[in-house]
């Protein structure tokens, strides 16, 4: 339940103003850069993955990129829908529950839209994936070869991008987080952090990150296993970065390694949101943020 209470209360502070125009004036500078470095390195990144794809047989890419198809529709129907009912109803439930409850209204509502979405994809998987398949099927090799390069590539600067608003974000929080702190955790002191440090921190996991995506590129293409793999390389890229912050400002936290991978998981799951991925930085960080001084708070301890 804890992780839960810091999901909603994260939330809650991603509404403010001011955490939205940094999310929005970080996301949209990156987003520039990596247009224009996009548009320099496009022709090798294509060359790239298309010489991975030529060592895989045909039919694996026809079906991989059926199923890669597939699994964007229903992640994409998973948010949207969660997106669009929470927006709508999530300050009228609010109200109307005490916090406990509502968590756990929250928590039946997320698990009922993704069994629904889940149930429905399942039910017409063969009849989608049939009609996908044969779409790619009456696409010269080349072709469904070039749209899966283009996929991958497309992914791979995704990613860059997404690491990139991850990291420099992080340093536009800080004096927010102080401010926040003032107002919701006036028990515990703000200590200053240690800038080169953090930075160590980030260019260390950062290039632990760029050799995990190397490394792990092929089983990119397997179908579910990209979903896992996507969320445990964007959890690792961040978990002691946003962990070091949160502890240098307020103090150490006794987290076992299964909190903080559990919190790092549940922090980058906007990253599967294009466009609401610029504010997955800030979501991420005010989850470390209040899960830790919530547990702080419940130990009684500055």
């Amino acid at each position: 339940m804890e992780l839960i209470n810091s999901i909603s209360e994260s939330f809650k502070d991603l509404g403010r103003w001011d955490i939205k125009k940094l999310s929005l004036i970080n996301g949209i500078i990156w987003l520039f850069v990596w247009l224009i470095l996009g548009y320099i390195f496009w022709q090798p990144m294509i060359n790239f993955t298309t010489h991975l794809l030529n060592i895989m047989p045909f039919s694996f890419i026809k079906y991989s990129g059926a199923f890669i198809i597939y699994t964007i529709l229903w992640i994409q129907a998973i948010f949207i829908t969660v997106g669009i009912i929470f927006s709508l109803f999530n300050e009228l439930v609010e109200k109307e529950l005490e916090k406990t409850h509502f968590h756990y209204v929250a928590i039946t509502a997320g698990a009922f839209i993704i069994a629904f979405w889940t149930f429905i994809f399942w039910h017409y998987d063969s009849s989608a994936l049939a009609y996908i398949e044969n779409f790619l099927k009456i696409l010269p090799f080349s072709t469904v070869e070039q749209l899966m390069s283009i996929l991958v590539s497309a992914l791979l600067f995704y990613m860059l991008y997404s690491a990139s608003i991850s990291f420099t974000f992080l340093f536009f929080m800080i004096e927010k987080l102080s401010d926040l702190a003032d107002e919701e955790y006036p028990e515990f002191d703000t200590n200053s952090v240690n800038i080169p440090k953090i930075i160590l921190i980030i260019c260390r996991d950062f290039i632990l990150f760029l050799v995990g995506v190397m490394l792990l590129l092929p089983f990119m293409l397997i179908p579910f296993v990209n979903i896992f793999l996507l969320l445990g390389l964007w959890a690792f890229m961040i978990k002691d970065s946003y962990y070091s912050l949160i502890t240098m400002m307020f103090g150490d936290s006794e987290l076992s390694k299964k909190e903080i991978w559990g919190l790092s998981v549940s922090s980058v799951i906007l990253n599967f949101l294009p466009i609401i991925n610029i504010f997955a930085p800030a979501f991420g960080i005010l989850n470390f943020y209040n899960y830790i001084l919530e547990k702080k708070l419940d130990k009684g301890g500055n």
